[in-house]
């Protein structure tokens, strides 16, 4: 009788609350952070929008960010996740969603910081005039040489505005 109850009362929150929220973008999940002593096999700058052309990378739009690689095997593809949103509306400025998972296929030897360059060409129907926004930015994925991965499913090692 109890699980019953704890049940019921969980579900009526869950339900007040998506019902006080006119859509999901007033509801804001965040994972906990790393727990101390993880660390990550890298090092990041904070990520930059940028709305100028990069010869054989990009031509309207793209980001970047720095890419310390602390492991000790040579990464050969990042995956990043991250959101974007218009700095006037503070919304989505895609029709779809404004998640986003891109994996960059480079190689990475060890104790090497490289810049990292992602084009957004191919998820924009119109060229910003002025910089998205990015927010949760991590690292969800580094592939290596020798086969092995490493993930971070959840953000945990996430940069946020």
């Amino acid at each position: 009788m109890r699980k019953t109850q704890i049940r019921l009362t969980f579900f009526l929150v869950i339900i007040v609350l998506l019902s006080s929220c006119e859509d999901m973008a007033g509801i804001i999940i965040d994972v906990p952070p790393p727990v101390p002593g993880e660390l990550a096999p890298f090092v990041i700058t904070r990520p930059v929008f940028e709305i100028i052309e990069r010869p054989s990378h990009f031509r309207f739009a793209g980001i970047t960010f720095n890419f310390l690689n602390q492991a000790e095997i040579i990464a050969e593809s990042i995956t990043v996740s991250f959101l974007l949103f218009d700095p006037k509306t503070q919304e989505s400025p895609f029709f779809g969603s404004n998640k986003f998972e891109i994996t960059k296929r480079e190689l990475v030897f060890p104790d090497e910081n490289t810049e990292i360059i992602i084009s957004l060409d191919n998820f924009i129907h119109i060229a910003p005039t002025t910089p998205y926004l990015i927010d949760f930015f991590y690292i969800y994925e580094i592939r290596y040489v020798d086969g092995s991965v490493w993930q971070d499913k959840y953000g945990k090692f996430r940069v946020r505005d």
